[in-house]
């Protein structure tokens, strides 16, 4: 409701606006020439065209935000693989010590473990 106020409100203003600058001017684009365009249209022209230039900054902005999210995204993955590969490593670290307790009690005979079963 508030959006239709201030849109009515804004209508209004450019209605006003438009009836107090129709003097025609010329534009001039390089080597074309447009005469007699009402002032109004001039000015809501700019205005249209602000706001458009204003949109494809807001929308870069917008994509380069995203792109920068998306990397720390990844980065964090890879930053949990990496734990998860920290853990790992403690786990087979802790299993290679186990093993090699059994292999140092084994290595107490001459020729290793087969050789207790003789």
């Amino acid at each position: 409701m508030l959006s239709i106020l201030f849109s009515v409100i804004f209508g209004l203003a450019i209605g006003y606006f438009a009836t107090q600058n129709t003097a025609p001017v010329t534009i001039q684009l390089g080597e074309l020439s447009v005469q007699n365009v009402p002032l109004y249209f001039v000015a809501i022209g700019s205005l249209i065209l602000g706001f458009f230039v204003a949109w494809i900054f807001y929308l870069a902005r917008t994509v380069s935000s995203t792109f920068t999210i998306y990397g720390k995204d990844r980065l964090v993955k890879r930053t949990e693989t990496a734990a998860d590969l920290e853990q790992r490593i403690r786990q087979l670290e802790s299993e290679n010590t186990r093993l090699r307790g059994n292999t140092v009690s084994g290595a107490e005979y001459p020729g290793g473990l087969a050789s207790s079963y003789k």
